[in-house]
């Protein structure tokens, strides 16, 4: 058994989106085909060139139904709809990006619904306006869930919880 039938196919088949999936680099589709997306899953692909995006969307067996977006993921892009993906996959992407692997890593910031304090302006503004409003969708998201997913696919991963957001940076790939 091979590396993508006994890791990396169970992996994306646990993780897939139920509702919305995106799929950058998606190159062959292969994953996409073999991981059993649900009919029901919307699929959005993600590709540099547009001939690379047709394969994978031909050979995802979604074709009739998914969209393609030619963009550079280094650069903004938009979704048309403004739809919101339940999981992004990004698999076999990060050696196609032209940088030397030091420079190769993923960095961002998310607001935090537990574990944080609750008694400043931000927490009650987000209490009261952006979760009533369906808008923020984090009531369970905490500092712990985080630091463990990257740390299970990242050699290298620096946290920090500061009031109501945590901060990560993440690097070296595991896969």
């Amino acid at each position: 058994m091979g590396l993508a039938d006994a890791y990396l196919l169970p992996q994306s088949q646990a993780n897939v989106g139920k509702k919305h999936q995106l799929d950058i680099g998606s190159g062959t589709g292969y994953y996409l085909r073999r991981g059993g997306l649900p009919a029901a899953t919307q699929l959005t692909l993600v590709g540099l060139e547009r001939p690379a995006l047709e394969i994978g969307l031909h050979r995802s067996g979604r074709a009739g139904d998914a969209r393609g977006i030619v963009a550079d993921i280094l650069q903004p892009f938009l979704v048309e709809d403004d739809t919101k993906f339940d999981s992004i996959s990004v698999y076999y992407l990060l050696h196609c990006i032209s940088a030397n692997v030091k420079a190769k890593f993923v960095h961002g910031a998310n607001v935090l619904g537990k574990g944080v304090r609750r008694d400043n302006l931000f927490a009650k503004h987000i209490r009261r306006m952006v979760l009533r409003d369906g808008i923020f969708h984090n009531e369970d998201d905490n500092a712990y869930d985080f630091e463990h997913a990257l740390r299970q696919n990242f050699e290298e991963v620096e946290t920090a919880a500061v009031g109501s957001v945590f901060m990560f940076r993440a690097a070296r790939p595991k896969y």
